[in-house]
């Protein structure tokens, strides 16, 4: 059963899981690649020893290299904002401070015993000093929109170990391809065409194109692959009640039967505690945590993105049953109103039957659609 359905099994032995560190193909998601700006100074360090131990057999999608190179300036101006946001936020608090004060100068005893200008004198001399200590944090973070060390350390490492592009007329049949697996749920990627960040053409296809190109490369190597991403949208992981499961079933199936090899699937922080076991690195657990905080951030969002998006799907559905319904319902008055007209019209001594025209009014469709349509709005605004 276990050969039948190997995306529904977990290594389950220490012996087993060091055979597959012996032997698997690594690959990172851009996202891992680009965390080297967001985390400290030891976890990236730790993260680059573990490339370092492993270079012979990391591998890199062209796409991932290609994302990866696209988003860096973005994520590095990322990481400046931090010092503004917080400056702005001690500013802004001030400002409610005074006008609360001038507030209660005016209708309160409170000025009678408490010197509010001291109050306000106190703060702003607190703020300077933490706009100093801002300020040197903001000199000491290195410019690396002008050189970027970090890249440069990267690039080296991943000499030759970043895969080909697909041709112009390979990629239009592989959207083409991505388009079907959309239509199906077919993992992965199919939450880049969805929500409010849904992505364009032909970037939502990126991850399909990941996908490809990590089939194609365990094809030619035949050996099991591990992918480490921090990506935790439901087409790469099986979720079950708020859980993260496991890698989706269907992407191990996929491999197997397209590469003959296994897939795995690691979370940055998990990546990191199993390569420091398996390479007997010493412990960091804090660099650990850290790439696991880093992952759950980025994962709260990607969670309230996906909960927005069954919502709507759930509602579009329900108001798209009541559309058809008040089309129904209005062809049924339509007709009605037209045998009316019609008898009115050649005065004819018969009309449309009393017990009839009674039953459509107390059946009052309108009002129960109405009330369903106010139902649904209550419940997803």
């Amino acid at each position: 059963m276990r050969d039948l359905f190997p995306g529904y099994y977990r290594p389950t032995s220490e012996e087993e899981f060091k055979k597959i560190w012996q032997e698997a193909i690594f690959s990172f998601d851009a996202n891992i690649l680009l965390n080297i700006y967001r985390y400290s100074s030891e976890t990236k360090e730790r993260l680059f020893e573990i490339i370092e131990h492993l270079i012979e057999r990391i591998w890199i999608p062209h796409q991932v290299a290609y994302e990866y190179q696209k988003e860096r300036l973005k994520v590095i101006s990322q990481q400046s904002q931090p010092y503004d946001e917080i400056r702005k936020l001690l500013d802004d608090e001030l400002e409610k401070l005074k006008k609360k004060l001038g507030e209660y100068s005016k209708r309160h005893s409170f000025t009678d015993c408490v010197d509010s200008k001291k109050i306000i004198q106190t703060i702003e001399r607190a703020n300077k000093r933490v706009y100093k200590i801002l300020e040197e944090g903001r000199e000491k973070y290195p410019d690396l929109l002008d050189d970027d060390k970090f890249r440069d350390k990267l690039t080296n490492l991943l000499e030759g170990k970043v895969g080909k592009p697909y041709s112009n007329e390979e990629l239009d049949k592989i959207y083409k391809d991505a388009k079907k697996r959309f239509e199906k749920d077919q993992p992965p990627g199919y939450m880049d065409d969805r929500g409010k960040n849904k992505k364009d053409e032909p970037e939502k296809y990126g991850d399909v194109v990941v996908w490809y190109q990590l089939i194609d490369y365990a094809k030619s190597q035949k050996k099991a692959l591990i992918f480490v991403t921090d990506d935790q949208k439901e087409d790469w992981w099986l979720k079950h009640q708020g859980k993260t499961i496991g890698v989706r079933p269907e992407l191990v199936q996929e491999m197997v039967e397209k590469a003959g090899v296994n897939f795995y699937l690691y979370t940055g922080d998990k990546f990191l505690e199993y390569a420091s076991s398996f390479l007997k690195l010493t412990e960091q657990p804090e660099a650990i945590e850290e790439a696991r905080e880093v992952r759950l951030q980025d994962d709260t969002d990607q969670d309230i993105d996906e909960q927005k998006q069954r919502k709507t799907s759930s509602s579009y559905s329900e108001l798209s049953d009541i559309q058809w319904r008040s089309n129904q319902y209005q062809r049924q008055k339509n007709l009605l109103d037209d045998i009316q007209q019609q008898l009115k019209q050649y005065q004819l001594p018969i009309a449309v039957p009393d017990d009839i025209q009674q039953q459509f009014k107390q059946s009052q469709p309108q009002k129960i659609l109405i009330d369903e349509l106010r139902r649904i709005f209550d419940r997803y605004s």
